[in-house]
């Protein structure tokens, strides 16, 4: 079997390149008997010059290389930059994300039980670490602001382009509204007292609307009296402090309806009495 350097070896920088080093360890031997023949050189000296001659010869060496192999070493920079570029381009959303970290960290913009919103996400922040945030989906719909039951990771990276808010909720709690409209059969607006207290007794009688969750005191409503554009009476209400706004809404509504068409009947008995009495 004999053995066969490639064809690539016999180039004119590989031949340059054995050209220099056998020339530089020819000046070395040259060098280094010349002063073992110095008779008036102590040990130490002698061991200083050719620790120098060295020292420059390989010098020499290194420099002579890099002229030699430079447009080599000019592509293979060239091929490094491109690896370099490729390997942030490919990591860039991880390098957000530690970015994103290190920004909320800093800043101090959220911490867990806040309420945040980022972009079109809105939750409460369960989780954090250094890549995403945990949230527990909330969604806002006329003003009432719900949980879905629906969890979200949302890395990092999204703080650098969109912006993040927190929501005063944190503190007080879930609120949900909602409307209920009535035609103009009875006066609501005398009512409203009456109305209030329907509204608080329906709360009160759906205790699992509280979670330990958002606080220890109970659900508490409120009302507003206006009238729509075409004349009839609406009734606006809002509840803070429920963790299921949706029975909340029910019970709330059942009641006041009722209240309401049973004060309606009231007025027609009353009608049709004094009409049967005329």
């Amino acid at each position: 079997m004999q053995f066969q350097l490639p064809p690539g070896f016999y180039t004119s920088d590989t031949i340059a390149s054995l050209a220099l080093i056998l020339t530089l360890m020819a000046v070395r031997v040259i060098a280094g008997r010349a002063l073992r023949r110095r008779d008036n050189l102590t040990e130490t000296v002698a061991r200083r010059w050719s620790a120098n001659v060295r020292n420059v010869l390989v010098l020499v060496a290194v420099i002579g290389l890099i002229m030699i192999w430079a447009p080599q070493l000019r592509t293979f920079a060239l091929s490094l930059t491109a690896v370099a570029v490729a390997i942030v381009v490919a990591t860039k959303e991880l390098i957000l994300c530690f970015s994103g970290a290190a920004f909320r960290t800093f800043t101090r913009a959220f911490s867990v039980g806040d309420i945040v919103e980022i972009g079109s996400s809105k939750g409460e922040v369960v989780d954090l670490n250094l890549l995403a945030l945990r949230l527990r989906e909330f969604d806002e719909r006329d003003g009432s602001i719900a949980p879905t039951g629906r969890t979200l990771i949302l890395p990092y990276s999204l703080l650098f382009s969109s912006p993040a808010r927190v929501l005063p909720h944190a503190a007080t709690g879930l609120t949900h509204s909602f409307t209920m409209t009535f035609d103009p059969d009875v006066d609501i607006f005398a009512l409203r007292h009456e109305l209030e207290d329907v509204a608080a007794r329906a709360l009160d009688g759906a205790g699992e609307l509280a979670g330990p969750g958002i606080g220890s005191s109970p659900p508490q409503s409120r009302l507003r009296f206006r009238t729509s554009d075409i004349g009839k009476y609406r009734v606006e209400v809002s509840i803070a402090g429920c963790t299921q706004p949706r029975q909340a809404e029910n019970a709330v509504a059942c009641a006041i309806g009722s209240f309401v068409h049973s004060r309606i009947g009231s007025a027609d008995k009353e009608q049709s009495s004094a009409a049967s009495g005329a």
